[in-house]
């Protein structure tokens, strides 16, 4: 009878410990499954606002611990690579210039196209343009209606408006044949306020609510594989 008694012990052990792994795959599998979730969510949020696949695809997702070390405890993390930009459109706080007292250039589609590797067409800033074009004659105007709160950098000479289908403007040579017009390269301003065009709270609050489900169905899924 003893032998007996000790055989169910250790069979039962052993259905106790495959449970337990099944318990807790299927709730690191829930987790992964959240996470996954939450990062497509967000991702769909930055498209739908029109703020570019670039930025969408800086949301990332992991569970921790690494790998499939087994846990009742993983912990989902999901984060942006480009968190000041995310947390800007978020919050739709004021941007300013990070000099005190400064103002922002915002390139308008006269501006030359930036030359830095990797700017993918970007519009040149104005510290960039006014150290590559220092015999670009400008002067600054006050637009009107704005009490001087918002600037306009006019390019007095050495440009010309492109004709072509891509706009943009093209420099002018001097003694070229080709005359130069003045042209508005940049609007200054102290500060901007960018619309609210995220909500990263509601994916948040969504994962929130669904997580009992997606945890449990794996649970229930991952003990009925093993009967």
């Amino acid at each position: 009878m003893t032998d007996v008694k000790l055989a169910l012990v250790g069979n039962l052990q052993k259905t106790l410990d495959a449970e337990r792994s099944a318990v807790a795959r299927g709730i690191r599998g829930g987790m992964e499954a959240l996470t996954d979730l939450g990062k497509t969510r967000l991702r769909q949020q930055v498209t739908r606002a029109g703020l570019g696949e670039r930025l969408s695809k800086t949301w990332r997702n992991r569970v921790y611990p690494p790998g499939r070390v087994e846990t009742f405890e993983p912990a989902g993390l999901i984060w942006s690579n480009a968190p000041h930009i995310v947390r800007a459109f978020n919050d739709g706080k004021p941007i300013r210039s990070k000099d005190r007292g400064g103002w922002l250039a915002i390139p308008t589609d006269l501006a030359p196209v930036s030359r830095k590797r990797g700017a993918r067409r970007k519009r040149m800033e104005l510290a960039d343009f006014v150290k590559e074009f220092k015999k670009a004659k400008t002067r600054t105007i006050a637009a009107p209606g704005s009490g001087g709160r918002i600037l306009y950098l006019i390019v007095e000479s050495g440009f010309r408006a492109g004709r072509g289908k891509r706009g943009g403007s093209r420099q002018v040579k001097e003694n070229s044949r080709i005359k130069s017009e003045p042209l508005l390269m940049y609007v200054l301003m102290k500060q901007v306020r960018l619309q609210q065009s995220l909500n990263v709270d509601s994916v948040e609050r969504a994962l929130a609510r669904l997580a009992p489900e997606y945890i449990t169905s794996r649970i229930v899924g991952g003990l009925s594989d093993g009967q």
